[in-house]
């Protein structure tokens, strides 16, 4: 752990020169790394930590606010395609089919967690919802075939003693409508889980703006009737936030997590995704002034010394040398 330290140092140098002298080509081969892999799937965390302070400016029905997610996510990430002129991109042949299959289940997850969050206190859907890398953990060695290193099992252990210190204040007295918040948070447990073994193999076929473009497009038609089916009011403010939601929450944090999955190992992803439950509790307590409990601030600890502790034994020697303009 020394020598780790020891390294940051040279490592934000070489990372901060790559960004002052605008070498863009040295910051893609960073990010090329699995420390750049690593970096990618936190932030992508940290993006969706933010997301429950953002929804709470949100008054509209939870099928309806799931439908624009992922509306707004498809078209942005339509919008950069054709921009960019990557429409071959599109192309993805036979995969379509298992997209459209993953454009499911992640209407099924997203439409459970919310309807998790309604039922029950957050922090009880937040603890079920993040048992989810538990499932990958197991699940990854059987259909990827990946090695299940012993790192992981102890990263993972403590990240989840972590996160249930973050949710004990709120564990106990559980009432029918909390029972059923629970199952909708396992279900969005287990379909995450799902995504992300579906999602590692997929990722060297088809490219991340494909993938995301079209699982959101299916989540996108499959909830269209409830534009049909609820009666509500959207104003120009509202509808601003829904965007941000969608192209800012789905489509560019999915864009740094699915192109980081390229280089992290599955099980090892979800002790970063423990990040989101953490950054949500400060974006809450900083712009909500919701103030953690001593238990979630040290939980919160926990999961992010388990991240630090997974990147230093796994790392993978990176090039801190600033490549010349």
């Amino acid at each position: 752990m020394i020598n780790f330290v020891k390294n940051l140092p040279r490592f934000n140098k070489s990372f901060a020169c790559l960004i002052y002298r605008g070498n863009i080509k040295g910051l893609m081969q960073f990010f090329g790394t699995k420390t750049g892999g690593y970096i990618r799937i936190i932030i992508a965390a940290i993006i969706w930590g933010s997301l429950g302070t953002v929804v709470r400016l949100v008054d509209l029905p939870v099928l309806v606010i799931v439908f624009y997610r992922v509306f707004f996510a498809s078209a942005s990430v339509l919008i950069y395609i054709v921009t960019r002129r990557k429409i071959d991109r599109l192309a993805v042949g036979r995969n379509i089919y298992f997209i459209i299959f993953m454009g499911l289940l992640l209407a099924l997850n997203w439409t459970s967690f919310f309807y998790s969050i309604r039922l029950t206190t957050v922090a009880n859907a937040v603890l079920i919802t993040y048992t989810a890398p538990i499932f990958v953990a197991i699940l990854a060695p059987l259909i990827l075939k990946e090695k299940l290193e012993r790192i992981t099992i102890l990263t993972l252990a403590i990240s989840l003693v972590g996160a249930a210190l973050i949710a004990s204040p709120s564990v106990a007295g559980l009432s029918k409508r909390d029972l059923m918040g629970i199952i909708w948070a396992s279900v969005s447990a287990i379909t995450y889980a799902i995504l992300v073994i579906l999602a590692k193999p997929l990722t060297g076929k088809v490219h991340v703006s494909a993938m995301i473009f079209y699982e959101e497009l299916v989540g996108a038609v499959i909830l269209s009737p409830v534009l049909f089916i609820y009666k509500f009011d959207i104003s120009l403010t509202t509808m601003l936030v829904l965007f941000v939601i969608g192209a800012f929450h789905t489509a560019l944090a999915a864009g740094l997590y699915l192109s980081g999955l390229r280089e992290v190992k599955a099980q090892q992803v979800g002790v970063f995704t423990y990040l989101d439950p953490v950054s949500a509790v400060v974006f809450a307590a900083f712009f909500l002034r919701e103030i953690p409990r001593l238990t979630t601030v040290l939980g919160g600890g926990l999961v992010i010394i388990s991240g630090l502790i997974l990147v230093y034994v796994t790392r993978e020697r990176v090039q801190t040398e600033v490549v010349s303009e």
